[in-house]
């Protein structure tokens, strides 16, 4: 897996570019870390008194041979059905192991500031699991209770075989997807093949990870000559290791192609420098015993893929069970392997996760190597928990490692700090992963936007909704324009749509002043199906603002289709009167005469379409007034945009000699030059302003009808009870300026916070009240195209406010009274969210 520049560009290499971790006192990478660099565990004893709760019996419990420890798993059964397609009783016949990696492969993903639901390439889901009874124990406790069992749902819900597959499915992705079983290898394989899969070609990106969450752990029997320790303790690489402990929790990494994630411009956690994976054989005294030379091949064949030398590794995040035996042989191991290549390979740091949240067994590997992205993202090896507690170490002497009683600094360097990882798993599969630095400097995807920032904030209710805001609000305080940047492109592009809507509209420079931040009162609850979308566009009594004049010098697509337009006007106006048109776009300079103004209510209202087409935001309905229905009739496909240009041109000429009371219907030459222009039938409904009805093809086609065309007052009325009548549930936008034609849907019965208008904001910037704008129709449930969106405003995807899931405790009837692991206040909890 060397470097390999195609231009430029670094394109075999595997980044690492989302996490998600849960474990005893873990929530997420954040706790994760506060745990390990302290030298914290989330070990619990439990008591006689807790264990009778739960309905382990005093037999078992008194029995001396019982080890009352756990690494428990906060909220093991909550789980938010509905946000994963799921009903409350599939969701009681799924074990909780598989419901746990719905949510966590979410997480990962949207921890690299993208939206599981909406990648846009090949994504592989590469998974393992723990060994779990959870479907025997239903059916058992089933019958006992003569309950009625959907045996389908069952073997879907608990069969390891449909864990990936369930994944793929939920959020369609059409990757391979396969689960991994090895054991307490399984995730670490699963690291191996998802990187495999990505460098060969079969996916751009892939989840990789495990999960073991068991309902029934409240501790364990120790067996004399058994791989558990008597005490309670898993105590890595320390000399009273006696054994080991299951933990529960999962780990899951989001892997894309270097060159995948760096033109999306994901965080680069680090980049996958070499794996391998291979198996003991016979070389072993037994199938349970690890195997000396299996292991110290495996790290030799990661070093080579990965173009390292030993001294290169600054840390082994070891598999460190905590056996004495199995320890001492994976040292011996590692230390023939770093010095078969090398005779003095350096001071390597030796750790191991599983003395802060036990064993993990097929999530151990993922999360080891999230302990070391962490652990390369703060600059800090951590210290090894046993030791803080006043436990003595191995003897190391004469070997590659050494372990730290407290956090170690560990710099950057200009050669790279590489961390290597162990998984090996009972019956001998092995994994071994080296993880390289993400260069910090490395981004393809740039920065560059607007002055404002459009936040689209959504959630599955409005308490969700409030406390999104909040949290939004919360990362922004003393963010600097870039982080603003981030953020705001990772909300418009890397969260999902939900239902409960608002929009903050914030100033990148970070100052106070014009935030407009949302209040419940202003929340929307978006339609399953967009609404019909009406535009607007007003007559000549209308004034334009200076504001929404400058949108020229502020946005391409409006400039684009202003200049189309101008081009044509230039050969159908006096000089002077096209330089004022002209400047009215380019300099905001309000023109005052009404002969003006009808070119310019023109150019406003197709180049603000334009920049709302740009965002795939089109009308379903056109209504025009006046000049207006010249500009409705272009975008509906009446008139060409150079026919509009020359026609809106030839209008105004006409008006402006009329003699004092005239009307339209005086300018006979406008009706004979509207017989020199290519008619169409409209391709978008069009209310007429003439009739007061909808725009038919005979009148499209006649030179006549646009040639009398009145403006007048109470035909308008007519089109508006027309249109209001006809689409009483949509959302109604005035384009060009003024509010004249809202006003009056209002009036006819639409609700105020549907009809819109893209007023001026004075001194605030000729974008934001377009700005405000696009949010108010995406809030309505009009669908926006972020991605077009980010052509002129994007930054890099980060790790941001997380989507919030309320918790239902999810336990099948027949398991109530039989999983000691669950706290019983916890089995019928619900409301809470994570």
């Amino acid at each position: 897996m060397a470097v390999r520049a195609v231009g430029g560009v670094v394109s075999d290499r595997v980044a690492v570019v989302g996490m998600s971790i849960r474990a005893a006192n873990v929530r997420n990478s954040a706790d994760f870390w506060r745990l390990i660099s302290a030298g914290q565990s989330g070990r619990r004893e439990l008591s006689h008194e807790e264990l009778a709760s739960r309905g382990v019996s005093d037999r078992r419990y008194k029995d001396p041979a019982y080890v009352s420890v756990v690494y428990p798993m906060g909220d093991a059964i909550g789980f938010d059905p509905k946000a994963f397609g799921l009903s409350k009783s599939e969701a009681e016949l799924t074990d909780p192991q598989h419901r746990v990696m719905l949510e966590a492969c979410y997480r990962a993903v949207e921890s690299s500031g993208c939206y599981i639901g909406s990648l846009p390439d090949r994504v592989g889901v590469f998974l393992g699991l723990r060994t779990s009874d959870f479907g025997s124990q239903i059916e058992y406790h089933g019958a006992a209770a003569a309950d009625d069992l959907d045996v389908t749902g069952l073997a879907i819900g608990s069969n390891p075989d449909y864990m990936s597959s369930r994944v793929s499915y939920t959020y369609g992705l059409t990757g391979p997807s396969m689960t991994v079983l090895t054991a307490c290898s399984s995730s670490g394989v699963a690291v191996h093949l998802a990187s495999q899969a990505i460098l060969s070609g079969e996916c751009d990106s892939a989840l990789a990870g495990g999960v073991a969450v068991n309902l029934r752990d409240a501790g364990y029997v120790f067996t004399e000559g058994g791989i558990y320790s008597p005490r309670g303790c898993c105590e890595p690489y320390m000399a009273s290791a006696d054994g080991t402990v299951e933990g529960n929790g999962s780990a899951v990494l989001f892997l894309r192609r270097l060159d995948v994630a760096l033109a999306a411009g994901n965080p680069i956690l680090g980049v996958i420098a070499g794996t391998a994976v291979n198996n003991d054989g016979r070389q072993r005294a037994g199938f349970t015993v690890p195997g000396v030379a299996g292991q110290m091949e495996l790290i030799a064949e990661a070093l080579d893929v990965a173009e390292l030398r030993p001294s290169s590794i600054g840390l082994l995040e070891g598999h460190g069970t905590g056996t004495s035996i199995g320890d001492a042989l994976e040292i011996e191991a590692a230390t023939q392997a770093f010095r078969s290549v090398e005779a003095d390979p350096g001071d390597c740091r030796l750790h191991s996760i599983k003395s802060n949240i036990g064993n993990l067994t097929a999530a151990a590997g993922a999360a080891g190597v999230i302990s070391c992205l962490l652990a390369m993202r703060h600059d800090t090896i951590p210290p090894n928990a046993p030791l803080l507690a006043g436990a003595l170490p191995m003897d190391l002497r004469g070997t590659p490692f050494t372990l730290a009683d407290k956090p170690v600094s560990w710099q950057r360097s200009e050669h790279g700090r590489y961390a290597a990882i162990s998984s090996f798993g009972l019956g001998g599969t092995n994994a071994h992963i080296i993880l390289g630095d993400a260069d910090r400097e490395v981004r393809i995807a740039s920065r560059k936007g607007r002055s404002w920032q459009l936040l689209p904030l959504s959630a599955d209710d409005p308490q969700r909704l409030t406390a999104t805001v909040d949290a939004v609000r919360v990362a922004l305080q003393g963010s600097s324009a870039d982080v603003r940047r981030d953020i705001g492109h990772t909300l418009r592009t890397g969260r999902p749509e939900l239902g409960a809507r608002a929009t903050a509209l914030i100033p990148v420079d970070g100052s106070a002043t014009g935030a407009l931040w949302p209040d419940p009162e202003g929340y929307r609850t978006a339609p399953q199906s967009p609404p019909t979308l009406v535009f607007m566009f007003p007559g000549e009594h209308v004034r334009p603002t200076d504001a929404t004049l400058a949108l020229y010098r502020a946005e391409p697509a409006f400039r684009s289709a202003v200049d189309d337009s101008l081009a044509v006007m230039e050969h159908e106006l006096a000089p002077e009167t096209y330089a004022a048109v002209r400047d009215a776009c380019l300099q905001g300079e309000l023109p005052m005469a009404a002969e003006l103004r009808q070119p310019v209510l023109h150019l406003l209202g197709v180049g603000q379409h334009a920049f709302l087409s740009d965002l795939g935001i089109e009308p379903d309905v056109l209504v025009g007034h006046g000049v207006g229905e010249l500009t409705a009739a272009q975008l509906g496909g009446v008139f060409s945009y150079e026919d509009a240009a020359r026609a809106v041109c030839w209008r105004s000429q006409a008006m402006a000699h009329l003699p004092a009371g005239g009307t339209a219907e005086s300018a006979a030459g406008f009706t004979r030059r509207m017989r020199d222009v290519r008619l169409h039938a409209p391709t978008t409904p069009t209310i007429s302003c003439a009739s007061g009805a909808r725009l038919t093809d005979e009148d499209a086609l006649d030179p006549a009808y646009w040639g009398a065309q009145r403006g007048d007052q109470a035909l308008l009325d007519e089109a508006v009870r027309t249109t209001v009548s006809e689409y009483p549930h949509a959302v109604y936008l005035q384009l060009s300026g003024g509010t004249n034609l809202i006003d009056a849907v209002r009036l006819g019965g639409v609700a105020p916070e549907a009809a819109l208008t893209v007023s001026a904001d004075g001194d605030a910037g000729a974008i934001r009240p377009l700005l405000r704008t696009v949010g108010s129709l995406w809030k309505q449930g009009v669908q926006v195209d972020w991605d077009a969106y980010a052509q002129c405003d994007t930054g890099l995807r980060i790790d941001t406010v997380p989507r919030s899931f309320e918790l239902t405790a999810c336990l099948h009837p027949a398991l109530l009274e039989h999983c000691p692991g669950i706290d019983p206040t916890e089995r019928t909890g619900e409301g809470t969210l994570r």
